[in-house]
């Protein structure tokens, strides 16, 4: 515990001086001169080719005026652990801080770089103010690492939108008929209060409560991740629903051979089209978003491409927030829902028994074919766990250890985080796997006795799905069919001219337009914002790539089956 006091140096500026619990005075500047110390500093500072400088420690904030002065065009950003001092810098010098966001938690890291410019971005500099730094070191490299993690973990999220973000586009066009006719995912919050929600994944230890599920059908909504339904159906359980959102063509395995009667398939609509397209029981369907507050904050709402642009023209579907895998997105869905409990099954995120899933999914469909005398599920579910970086994390139940990977731990990160911030009460009964701190470990049977309603789900989807209206996307029709025709005047212009030109600047220029194009343009945009090239050059990437985006997308509206043929005519 710090005392903090203020004094005039010799030169008449102020110093701010940190005083322990032992009495041992720290000056956090020079008695005699501040500025003169804070110049020279920052004079022998290079924050080389980075775009953003990470200041460790306030102090009095001299730092930090110099450091503006030297980089005007550069994002500054402050860390400070003690708020006093922070407090002290506004009292004396309130300019100094009046444009630099501070970081005093790990909490404030999303909410600054939540908008940080990822195409220019080039790296983070970091200056240390010694005096501040030396009184809280591990707080300031815990701020540093995390902070690099989090820039990571942004550049990660963008190298995956362009890596998907055509297939999402693609499929979401293509899923657009069945948002007419579909019930909508936020039907279904806040319907379900104190009532109990499983999530059933996919993990080794599900075989273990296959008997406990049949039991509790009545009493508990089931939310079966994709992965887990023919588990299920090989056992004749059927949860009230499945949850998809996997865009790729090899999720349709999931379903094959499956004849729902009751079961609800909730799917994101960027998943596979084939899934929506084959499965014969009623659907409901989704959007991922993410949210998170500004340093303002306001709360910023970032949802897949091309849903804010439906939207605009129809009724919003319901959000729900992933962590990455589907099992996060079930959580969030039962929280929206208003369950209470959460209770995990199936949640290994380790390889129990040194298997990777459950027996009964479709990967052993796959690998069966391929058993010999050789080969067994065994050697297979080995030889998966030795292409992994496998780690050893404490067992359910806390006694012993189990293989795990950095993946399985990126997620078992992300569930103890959000048990530990949810008013709900979390329990896993998965009854093997890792063990996941914040939740409490229990029986299916107990965790599910924990609800405080005895009401039995059915009757609420029942009305739920009775009470369904189709919806009117007559907008989304027109809109499509004007963009289509707008499409088609650069579709037709072959010619890098000053004509061209002014053709794509204006489809730009319309924000309908621009936000069909913009994201599949994206990658463009990064790629050129990251070098230099002439003028000419640029121009060619540019048109190029943004006639190859307008032949695209006129192929994802032609495949929604929602324009005439006769718009199809190029003009």
């Amino acid at each position: 515990m710090y005392k903090f006091s203020i004094s005039d140096t010799k030169n008449g500026f102020k110093t701010i001086s940190v005083i322990s619990s032992a009495g041992k005075e720290i000056k956090l500047h020079s008695s005699y001169d501040p500025i003169k110390e804070a110049e020279r500093n920052i004079d022998t500072f290079d924050k080389g080719r980075s775009s953003i400088i990470i200041v460790s420690g306030v102090a009095l904030g001299y730092h930090i005026k110099f450091l503006k002065e030297k980089y005007p065009d550069i994002k500054i950003v402050a860390v400070e652990k003690e708020k006093e001092i922070q407090l002290k810098c506004n009292e004396y010098y309130p300019e100094t801080l009046s444009d630099t966001p501070v970081i005093n938690s790990l909490r404030d890291i999303e909410s600054i770089f939540s908008n940080i410019d990822l195409p220019n971005f080039k790296g983070i500099a970091h200056y240390i103010h010694k005096p501040s730094y030396q009184l809280n070191q591990e707080f300031y490299d815990e701020i540093a690492d995390n902070i690099k993690l989090y820039i990571s973990s942004r550049i990660s999220d963008l190298l995956t939108r362009f890596e998907f973000e055509e297939k999402w586009i693609e499929n979401i066009f293509k899923n657009l008929k069945h948002i007419e006719h579909s019930t909508d995912v936020a039907q279904l919050f806040g319907k379900f209060r104190d009532i109990p929600g499983v999530i059933v994944s996919a993990g080794p230890s599900l075989k273990n409560n296959v008997e406990e599920l049949k039991k509790i059908k009545d009493k508990a909504v089931i939310v079966a991740v994709d992965t887990s339904l023919k588990i299920l159906a090989n056992h004749n359980i059927e949860p009230h629903f499945v949850l998809t959102l996997d865009a790729q063509k090899h999720s349709i395995k999931h379903f094959s051979g499956i004849k729902p009667k009751n079961t609800i398939l909730i799917a994101d609509i960027v998943s596979c089209p084939s899934i929506l397209n084959s499965y014969n029981g009623e659907k409901i369907i989704s959007t991922t978003s993410k949210y998170y507050q500004d340093p303002d904050g306001n709360t910023i709402r970032e949802t897949t491409p091309m849903i804010d642009w439906i939207e605009k023209k129809s009724l919003p579907l319901g959000d729900i927030q992933s962590g990455g895998s589907v099992s996060t997105s079930a959580f969030d869905l039962l929280l929206n829902m208003g369950c209470n409990p959460v209770i995990l099954v199936g949640q290994d995120l380790a390889y129990t028994g040194r298997e990777y899933h459950c027996s009964g999914t479709y990967h052993n469909d796959d690998w069966i074919p391929g058993i010999n005398r050789f080969l067994n599920l065994d050697t297979i579910n080995q030889n998966i766990i030795r292409k992994r970086s496998f780690k050893y994390v404490r067992s359910y139940g806390g006694k012993g250890l189990v293989i795990s990977d950095y993946v399985f731990d990126l997620y078992k990160s992300w569930f103890e985080d959000s048990a530990g911030r949810v008013p709900v009460t979390v329990v896993n009964s998965s009854g093997g796997g890792a063990k996941v701190n914040n939740t409490t470990e229990m029986s299916l049977y107990d965790g599910v006795n924990l609800g405080k309603k005895n009401v039995n789900p059915s009757s609420i989807i029942e009305k739920i799905i009775s009470n369904k209206t189709d919806r009117n996307i007559d907008r989304v029709k027109k809109a499509l069919a004007v963009e289509y025709k707008k499409l088609n005047l650069i579709d037709t212009s072959d010619n890098l001219d000053d004509n061209t030109m002014k053709k794509i600047n204006s489809a730009l220029s319309d924000d309908e337009t621009n936000e069909l194009l913009r994201p599949l343009m994206r990658k463009t945009e990064f790629y050129l914002a990251r070098h230099e090239f002439e003028a000419d050059k640029e121009r060619t990437i540019f048109f190029n790539d943004i006639k190859l985006a307008v032949r695209k997308v006129k192929k994802f509206i032609e495949s929604s089956g929602m324009i005439e043929s006769e718009q199809r005519v190029k003009t």
